[in-house]
């Protein structure tokens, strides 16, 4: 039956003229031999009649032109097949047959090496990655002989978006997925999945360890704001996860300096549950809140059931001064946007005029540009006091054509003496022969560009407050679902001291460009941004509407972290800070003094850190030769809790006052660790949406079948073939008008 239905007709005429053509002929035949009812027997009529009539319909299928749909394989290179294997911390559980999940893969490859060597290596080009919260390419006696797993996290998203990225001349194959499932750091694995499956590839999953688990539930929280403005409303984000309590209800209390300020009851999901506490502080400090969620029945530690977060607040805006000489989309939305955020206080400064500077006068908040007031015969900073007002300044393109030799001199020294930061906005904002400008920068432009390119993020900036956008989501997912760039720099040069956010690719050799880097220079840090188009994330299609906000929080944080995070608030002149508030157990905390118009001599600083446990440690804080003015050291903490770091200094060892305080937080929150349960259902059910299935670990040998079958199904083109051109289907027509003619003539009918 399924052959019968693949056959489809393609008939030269219409079908129904066909068809009526037929009915003619056959009722001429019965007529035919009614009328020789007299020369033959009417059983003979009837028989000879039936033959003729089989031969007219196989003539009229014929003319319908039956046609079956027939494979024909693509040429070209190899497909791509990759495999993944998971390699976080939570693949050392030991609950596979009493040894760890990483060492049962580690011997079911190791014995299934043939079928990976030469069975799909015949095939197919394999490729080998493991992942954690990072993916790698590595080798197979990396995976039988490589080191234990150490990964903090586990992002199941991004090996299987990275494995559709193939060269355009080459195909995927699919991709077999060694892991525990424990899904506990990246995007939406469903939706990666999906990726996949449009890439006519499908996804064998292993699932790896016991589904059992004790049950658990903890808690965390923090500030979506680096810091916060006096009365600007914030929020704290206090995220549940758990193990066994899905579908049941928890309730969470948050005080303020141990006053209780709100209660919530909210249903445990699958995943867990997020809260959004909206915060309001009426003077600047730094204030302590504490959420505590109350234990659940039957819960196995509830230790981990309060959390703490410090809250900065401050009470002047950041001084932002925009300067273009060439404004662009990229230009009007920028300013449109930081006009909207009530903590920023921008000038803008525009030669929309030859020789003539126009400067753009703040807007109430929802007007557009064209509604703005526009003044006319305004001057750029021209002495330190002027400059040295501005907290951050943002330079585009042509900026050069604006600035004489004085004020480029002035820009540098507002960065490495004055400690402001400063933003190039849209790639190289100067001509190549301004050494003053391309000094501050960490990146050496070249000349030409690539378009309609993404960036990804790299580890310093998955960790970096600029590309904190308060979601669930993890930062590099939500970057790789924006809109592409317009256009992206080349860089011939990353400088020795430059810290890269992001990269873009360049083609499909993999070859990859800093897109946004920063480095710090004198007391203040640059921000190089080298993508045009970054507008586009300003106006989201529907599918995409939780992403509204990026662009304004992209560019609020960005400004805030530049003069805040490592160097001064407004109005400061000495910044003692932890480069976070919040550290997990094992992560070194940085203590950074940073310090404008103090003489050196003058300071001697030393930091007290208290533990929760009362204990204090002295430790020195070295000035740092790199860059005058600031002072860091580390500290280790070997506790869980809250911690307070107070700064002193003076002119030696008798006589130091107190200052200022850090306080920060160190809890070990990793879920990796915690929820160890293999998810075998959602393996399962991300194999079967691609057209895969899920194997067990010791049926590995089985894959190359599966995936060879799999191929054959979705990596054939067809061709049409006529049924009826054989030599069969003519000899049968030929044998019934032979054998009704032979009959006619014993018959006399002939």
């Amino acid at each position: 039956m399924e052959a019968l239905n693949d056959i489809t007709i393609h008939p030269p005429f219409p079908a129904p003229a066909i068809a009526g053509f037929g009915v003619v002929v056959l009722a001429l035949v019965f007529a035919a031999y009614w009328r020789a009812r007299a020369n033959a027997h009417p059983v003979r009529r009837l028989m000879l009649a039936m033959l003729r009539c089989v031969a007219v319909v196989g003539l009229v299928v014929v003319l319908l032109r039956p046609m079956r749909a027939e494979p024909t394989v693509r040429a070209g290179e190899r497909p791509i097949f990759v495999v993944a294997i998971d390699q976080s911390a939570s693949m050392k559980t030991p609950d596979v047959d009493g040894a760890s999940r990483d060492t049962a893969v580690r011997k079911a490859f190791d014995a299934s090496r043939a079928v990976f060597d030469h069975d799909l290596s015949a095939q197919y080009d394999v490729r080998y990655f493991t992942f954690s919260s990072e993916t790698t390419p590595v080798v197979f006696d990396e995976i039988t002989k490589g080191s234990a797993p150490a990964g903090t996290s586990t992002d199941l998203a991004t090996p299987l978006l990275q494995s559709t990225n193939t060269p355009t001349n080459r195909t995927l194959a699919g991709v077999l997925l060694v892991t525990d499932g424990r899904d506990n750091a990246g995007g939406d694995v469903r939706r990666a999945a999906a990726f996949v499956k449009s890439a006519n590839a499908g996804i064998w999953s292993v699932p790896v360890g016991s589904e059992a688990e004790a049950h658990d539930v903890f808690v965390s929280a923090r500030l979506k704001q680096s810091y916060l403005f006096v009365d600007q409303p914030g929020s704290l984000t206090v995220t549940i996860a758990h193990a066994g309590f899905t579908g049941q209800y928890a309730n969470v209390s948050v005080a303020r300096e141990g006053t209780a300020v709100k209660t919530e009851r909210v249903a445990i999901t699958e995943r867990g549950a997020t809260l959004d506490i909206p915060i309001t502080e009426k003077q600047k400090g730094v204030f302590k809140y504490s959420v505590d969620l109350a234990p659940m029945p039957g819960e196995a530690d509830t230790r981990n059931n309060k959390r703490s977060v410090f809250v900065r607040v401050v009470d002047e805006r950041t001084k932002v001064l925009f300067v273009e000489s060439r404004p662009y989309w990229d230009s009007k939305f920028l300013l449109r946007t930081l006009q909207r955020d009530p903590n920023i206080e921008v000038t803008s400064l525009f030669q929309v005029i030859e020789s003539r500077l126009v400067a753009i006068a703040e807007s109430s908040g929802k007007e557009s540009m064209e509604k703005m007031t526009v003044t006319q015969g305004v001057r750029l900073p021209e002495t330190k006091e002027e400059l040295y007002k501005y907290d951050c300044l943002i330079l585009g393109k042509g900026v050069d054509a604006l600035l004489t030799a004085q004020q480029l001199a002035l820009v540098r020294d507002f960065v490495s003496e004055r400690g402001g930061g400063v933003i190039f906005s849209r790639g190289r904002s100067y001509g190549f022969d301004n050494e003053a400008l391309a000094a501050l920068e960490p990146l050496v432009w070249e000349r030409d560009s690539v378009h309609g390119k993404r960036f990804e993020l790299t580890p310093e900036g998955k960790s970096n407050p600029v590309f904190s956008f308060g979601k669930t989501t993890p930062a590099d997912t939500v970057i790789r679902e924006l809109p592409e760039m317009v256009s992206v720099t080349k860089v011939s040069q990353e400088k020795s001291l430059s810290v890269v956010l992001a990269r873009s690719k360049t083609d499909d050799s993999g070859q990859e460009l800093a897109t946004i880097a920063y480095q710090r220079y004198g007391k203040g840090k640059v921000m190089s941004i080298g993508a045009t188009g970054m507008w586009r994330w300003a106006i989201m299609p529907p599918e995409f509407a939780q992403y509204d906000d990026v662009y304004a929080r992209f560019w609020g944080q960005m400004v805030r972290w530049l003069v805040s995070d490592s160097d001064f608030l407004p109005g400061q002149e000495v910044s003692f800070r932890t480069d976070r508030y919040t550290y997990d157990l094992g992560e070194m905390v940085q203590l950074n003094v940073r310090t404008k118009f103090v003489e050196a001599q003058a300071l001697n600083p030393v930091a007290m850190v208290t533990a929760p446990s009362g204990k204090t440690v002295r430790i020195p804080i070295e000035a740092d030769p790199q860059s005058p003015g600031a002072y860091t050291a580390n500290y280790q903490p070997d506790e869980e809790g809250e911690f307070v770091a107070a700064l002193e200094y003076g002119d030696g060892a008798t006589r130091n006052t107190p200052q200022d305080s850090a306080p920060f937080t160190v809890y070990s929150d990793n879920t990796e660790t915690r929820f160890v349960s293999a998810d075998h259902a959602l393996l399962e059910d991300i194999a079967k949406a691609t057209g895969g299935e899920s194997i067990p670990l010791n049926a590995l040998d089985t894959l190359p079948d599966k995936v060879l079958a799999f191929e054959q199904q979705t990596r054939t083109e067809s061709k049409k073939v006529d049924v009826w051109d054989k030599l069969g289907v003519f000899s049968v027509l030929l044998a019934f008008l032979a054998a009704e003619w032979f009959a006619r003539r014993r018959s006399g009918l002939v």
